[in-house]
C-alpha cells in the first residue's frame, strides 16, 4: 500500500496540520514515525475510491472502442506510473474538487494499435504518455516521455479551475488545457516532473495548434489567465 508525506497527506485530505495530529492521536490514520518524520496510510474509504480511480485508468476504452482484448499494463514501472498518477493526482481532486471522469486513460500497445487504425484522429501515442513504458513489437518503448497520463473531467467543474488547482497544490508532469468545457490532460513522470502547462489553441479549420506555455512557478501565472 502506498504511504504518504505529512504534506502529500494533508493535500489529499484537505486537512491542516492540527488536525492531522488530532487524527494521530485519536487512533483515525495509520502513520509510521522515523526519526523526525511521519509518514501516513490512507484511510479505507480513500483507498477504495483510489482503486476505482485505478479501474478508471484501466477501463475507460469500454464505452469508447469496440476493443476486445484486455487493456492490460506489461512494465513493472507502467503499474508504478499509474498508481502514482491516481494518488498523487486523481485522489486529491477527488478529495477537493469532484470525481474525475476519465475519458482517455492508459493505452497498452495492443489497444494502441487498435485506436491507430479505427480512431487515430488527435491522438499521439509517442507523446501523450498514455502507454506509459509500455514498449511495442519491437522492444522500443512507445512513448519516449514515460510517465502516465489520462484525460479527465468533473461534472460541473471548469476545466480552467482544474488546471489552476493541480498547478498549485500538486506535482504533475504536463498539464495540456483545450478549454473549459474539454477534459483536461495531465501526466505525472516517475523520474522527473516538468511542471510543464501548455494551452492549446484551435485553429478556424478546427486543427489544434500549442499557443501559450510555461514551466513552474510561470505555470501558476498562466493558470490564473485561463
Amino acid at each position: 500500500m502506498a504511504e504518504f508525506s505529512e504534506l502529500e497527506i494533508k493535500t489529499i485530505l484537505q486537512v491542516n496540520s492540527n488536525e492531522l495530529a488530532s487524527m494521530r492521536e485519536q487512533g483515525d490514520i495509520e502513520f509510521e514515525q522515523r526519526e523526525h518524520s511521519y509518514f501516513y496510510l490512507l484511510p479505507e474509504k480513500q483507498v477504495e475510491i483510489a482503486t476505482q480511480l485505478n479501474e478508471q485508468l484501466i477501463d475507460w476504452h469500454v464505452i469508447r472502442h469496440k476493443f476486445t482484448l484486455a487493456n492490460k499494463p506489461l512494465a513493472p514501472k507502467t503499474l508504478l506510473a499509474l498508481n502514482k498518477l491516481v494518488y498523487r493526482v486523481l485522489l486529491p481532486i477527488n478529495e477537493n474538487i469532484g470525481k474525475p471522469k476519465v475519458t482517455y486513460g492508459f493505452t497498452s500497445f495492443k489497444l494502441k494499435n487498435f485506436i491507430q487504425k479505427n480512431s487515430s484522429s488527435g491522438t499521439a501515442p509517442s507523446l501523450d504518455q498514455h502507454s506509459a513504458y509500455e514498449v511495442n513489437s519491437k522492444g522500443n518503448q512507445i512513448c519516449s516521455r514515460g510517465g502516465a497520463a489520462c484525460d479527465f473531467y468533473v461534472e460541473g467543474v471548469a476545466a480552467s479551475d482544474i488546471v489552476r488547482y493541480i498547478v498549485n497544490n500538486l506535482s504533475f508532469d504536463r498539464i495540456y488545457f483545450y478549454g473549459n468545457d474539454r477534459p483536461v490532460h495531465v501526466s505525472f513522470h516517475l523520474e522527473s516532473l516538468q511542471h510543464h502547462l501548455q494551452v492549446m489553441g484551435t485553429s478556424d479549420s478546427g486543427r489544434r495548434y500549442p499557443a501559450s506555455k510555461a514551466f513552474g512557478e510561470d505555470a501558476k501565472l498562466l493558470a490564473e489567465k485561463l
